[in-house]
């Protein structure tokens, strides 16, 4: 189903102000379309692991984040049924962007692989993502 800019501007809209962890964690959503979706994240001291770098678990949080925004892009909701990550180097700079393609939508289940990349165009990751659409209330 194809969404009209207006549909994908609201649904961002409700993605960035509907989610306090998305907000506590300088998370948004700055880009949405069919199965593809755009998420930037600020690297503070916040999300530092003891060596300086950008700890593990909030790189997954973000790939989790904009696999979740693609998915939903489909104008379906749906919750994650499991992620695989890949950590290439080092989290640094001074903000992450974390980009989704949809590599498969069927009935329930999607498919989504995740790159996450610093300001200076480093990859520092590669996810998988499954998840599962919500029936409809």
């Amino acid at each position: 189903m194809k969404h009209t800019k207006k549909e994908l501007e609201s649904l961002m809209a409700r993605l960035n102000s509907g989610s306090q962890y998305l907000q506590s964690n300088d998370m948004k959503v700055v880009e949405l379309d069919e199965g593809y979706a755009k998420v930037e994240m600020v690297i503070d001291e916040q999300i530092l692991n003891i060596h300086g770098f950008v700890h593990g678990g909030a790189l997954f949080s973000l790939a989790d984040t904009v696999a979740g925004s693609a998915s939903f892009a489909t104008g379906r909701d749906s919750v994650t049924l499991s992620g695989t990550i890949n950590y290439i180097k080092p989290g640094t700079g001074g903000k992450l962007i974390g980009i989704a393609n949809q590599i498969s939508a069927g009935k329930t289940i999607g498919v989504y692989e995740v790159f996450i990349f610093n300001d200076h165009d480093d990859l520092l990751c590669r996810a998988t993502f499954t998840m599962f659409f919500l029936k409809k209330a």
